[in-house]
């Protein structure tokens, strides 16, 4: 069983250990994601000196997961064990680098449409299907990416009127078409203003 989670990692120090070209397309994640990362590797690729990446050429240690939200080994089996089970003891989150380490979180594949992000994994079963599934994933969402800051108005000037007429009303908004909810925008910021 597993829980997805959104995880803001703007600011956070992250751990890379590895740096491969597993290890180089994760810092390139992450810190697309705004954290800041510190690699540990014996070796890099070339590809890492053009990265913001603060790296440690060593042999992974312990002492490495030091201030870390998050570790993402990326190395050999063994390392990513050690890595996974010292991170674990600190309550470090650990991303797993293939099905069956003993990390506690997966990176699922995903997109945005609009402000949605859409995520799917098959829990590395078979990975080359998550693409289609986020292509019907985009198609679906698209209608609801379209209407989601009318969306957020009307939540909020529900929210704000905190009856249960209007608690109702809230859960069926995903079902009303744009007229409908441009409507009921209408007449409830007139409400609002008087």
């Amino acid at each position: 069983m597993s829980l997805c989670v959104e995880l803001t990692l703007e600011g956070a120090r992250v751990l890379v250990v590895g740096g491969g070209r597993l290890a180089l397309r994760r810092c390139r994640q992450l810190l697309a994601e705004g954290a800041l990362v510190r690699a540990v590797s014996p070796d890099f690729l070339p590809d890492f000196d053009s990265l913001p990446v603060e790296r440690a050429c060593a042999s992974y240690e312990p002492s490495f997961l030091g201030g870390c939200l998050l570790a993402a080994p990326a190395a050999s089996a063994e390392v990513n064990r050690r890595v996974a089970l010292d991170a674990a003891a600190r309550g470090i989150l650990t991303l797993a680098a293939a099905p069956g380490q003993e990390a506690r979180a997966r990176v699922l594949k995903s997109a945005k449409e609009g402000e949605i992000t859409l995520a799917c994994s098959t829990g590395g079963a078979f990975p080359g299907l998550n693409e289609p599934l986020l292509a019907s994933l985009r198609e679906a969402a698209a209608p609801y990416a379209a209407r989601l800051p009318r969306l957020r108005r009307l939540r909020a000037l529900l929210l704000a009127r905190g009856d249960e007429a209007s608690r109702s009303l809230l859960a069926a908004l995903p079902g009303k078409s744009e007229e409908e909810l441009a409507a009921l925008e209408a007449v409830l910021a007139e409400r609002s203003d008087s």
